[in-house]
């Protein structure tokens, strides 16, 4: 097989997860390490982490360092033989809760479940044994991960501080990822290490919401309204409201043909060619540009004449004349009128 053929082939790989590919996958493809270091140096790749690498031109993304190490788990076996398993490996706990967008964890280590005990050399991945039914994992930007629900559930299992978490049960909740029910009844088994009554998962989820900066005030009205059918916004008269309806038009407004037209000339006024106008419009009121106009007076019909005079007064006929004149007395003028007089008498 030629290298074109397979460097072709190493793209199409990459290309079904992520951009990415690792060094076990390519040797399979028939390339030897030195090549992939060649391609790297050469920027045909670009090496992410340890036996990972992102093929030219694919984009580069927040999970990727999360997909690298989730992909070195099992190196030799594709991402689409993975989820086709049935039992990936998933990205858990703070990995899981930075995934989902949840809170503000430090998730600079990594973590995974796998279903057989694993061991990393590597201080920022960790993995743990575990098993997790099928309604207990999605896919997130590609990746197998708990659901939140579960995500919660793992992190008050694993102790994680009562402010942390509290950051990413309000997270959930307030965007409807989770609903207050469910998660009352998943804290439940973890409410008296929070504090609260053994068994209290509403208490706790209380606690947490008043502690994240969602007073009990909001939370009834919500729960009133909730009742009263008024946030189910799409069936609800609550859609029809006058300032609902200005927000809609405003949206409109902001992706109609006008404002796009508008966009594009600001654009175009901040754009380097009329930057380049208003630099060369500048320079044409600038005072080295009003020198060079007061200079073009010098070629101009009068300032002519006066040379043409200037030269006349130095000539040889009239330094003559000068001498003709001082040799009788009489000025300069005088002596020319005499003798314009006497060529017109001899005419």
């Amino acid at each position: 097989m030629s290298s074109d053929t397979r460097i072709l082939d190493l793209a199409d790989l990459s290309s079904e997860q992520w951009g990415l590919f690792t060094m076990a996958q390519a040797k399979e493809l028939g390339f030897s390490a030195q090549q992939v270091a060649r391609m790297a140096k050469a920027g045909t790749v670009e090496r992410i982490r340890h036996g990972v690498y992102r093929i030219g031109g694919a984009p580069s993304v927040p999970s990727e360092r999360l997909r690298a190490a989730w992909m070195m788990i099992e190196p030799g076996a594709t991402a689409g033989e993975r989820l086709r398993d049935g039992s990936p490996a998933v990205v858990t706990h703070r990995s899981a809760a930075w995934l989902h967008g949840l809170g503000d964890v430090d998730a600079d280590v990594m973590e995974f479940a796998t279903s057989k005990r694993r061991q990393s050399r590597l201080s920022d991945v960790r993995y743990r044994v575990a098993s997790y039914e099928p309604d207990a994992w999605t896919l997130e930007d590609g990746l197998p991960v708990t659901t939140v629900l579960m995500t919660i559930v793992d992190l008050a299992a694993g102790h994680l501080d009562g402010g942390h978490l509290a950051g990413i049960v309000r997270d959930a909740v307030v965007t409807n990822r989770v609903d207050s029910e469910s998660v009352s009844e998943a804290l439940r088994p973890f409410a008296h290490m929070y504090g609260v009554r053994l068994g209290d998962g509403e208490a706790l989820l209380s606690r947490f919401l008043e502690e994240a900066g969602i007073p009990q005030s909001t939370r009834a009205l919500g729960q009133r309204l909730a009742g009263q059918g008024v946030l189910d916004l799409p069936n609800s008269a609550f859609m029809d409201i006058p300032a609902l309806q200005s927000l809609r038009d405003t949206v409109a407004l902001m992706d109609s043909p006008a404002m796009q037209s508008f966009r594009d000339s600001l654009a175009l006024v901040n754009s380097p060619a009329m930057h380049s106008v208003r630099n060369a419009e500048g320079w044409i009121h600038s005072p080295a540009m009003q020198s060079f106009r007061d200079a073009a007076l010098v070629n101009s019909e009068a300032m002519q004449s006066i040379w043409d005079a200037a030269a006349l007064m130095n000539s040889p006929a009239m330094q003559s004349l000068r001498d003709a004149a001082a040799a009788v007395d009489m000025p300069v003028a005088e002596a020319a009128r005499k003798v314009a007089d006497g060529q017109r008498r001899a005419q």
